[in-house]
């Protein structure tokens, strides 16, 4: 047999470390939706997950530290499946429709991620957790109000400020995961296209604008 090299041996740590955070993540994120964020504990996400608190805390100092990466890697997996589903849309309204109803359906089929997230971000105190909830909310009206204004830009969409449609459109979204977890039995294909026809109405430009701007 072949002796293992230094390199090899910091490889094979660095893959088991990366996937012991990644099982200790999504512990988090479940026993968040199951619990809440006040009840959510290392003692708990440890009991869900099969091992020890101490091997937790090895991996994060504290439960801020966790639930930012908490916040991140659901960040991720959000922004991956509404790349996937904006895809080549080609205009700005078709992409916002996409957008809008990709991310209804990415409440429905990812139920615990969702809760998990609203759990931390209406859950996180002081200036630290603070700061994490401010600048998740500007990142988000920031990437809705730029794509908004690139719409503008090509014609697409009539004159308003894009700031407040950003704003506006992203209390809508976030009212999303309360709206269908109250009402199990909702029709989430209806509701993604009622929210996407809503938008699409308040923010196309209308044919007598065009005649108008011509």
């Amino acid at each position: 047999m072949r002796p293992r090299n230094g390199a090899t041996d910091q490889k094979d740590r660095s893959f088991i470390e990366a996937a012991r955070r990644d099982q200790i993540v999504k512990a988090a994120i479940e026993t968040l939706a199951d619990l809440g964020y006040s009840k959510t504990s290392f003692a708990r996400i440890a009991e869900r997950a099969g091992i020890s608190a101490g091997l937790i805390s090895y991996h994060f100092d504290h439960k801020a530290e966790l639930f930012q990466q908490v916040v991140a890697d659901i960040n991720a997996l959000t922004d991956a499946w509404l790349t996937e589903r904006i895809g080549d849309a080609d205009s700005y309204r078709e992409a916002l429709r996409r957008l809008i109803e990709g991310f209804v359906l990415f409440c429905d089929t990812h139920r615990s991620q969702v809760l998990a997230l609203g759990q931390v971000l209406a859950g996180a105190g002081g200036q630290e957790n603070g700061e994490l909830v401010r600048s998740q909310r500007e990142q988000s009206v920031g990437q809705l109000e730029q794509m908004l204004r690139e719409g503008q830009e090509h014609g697409e969409f009539r004159d308003f400020s894009p700031r407040f449609m950003a704003a506006t459109l992203l209390g809508s979204l976030e009212a999303i995961p309360r709206e269908l977890y109250s009402r199990p039995g909702a029709d989430v294909a209806a509701y993604a296209k009622e929210l996407s026809m809503t938008y699409d109405l308040a923010v196309r430009r209308s044919r007598l604008s065009r005649i108008t701007r011509v």
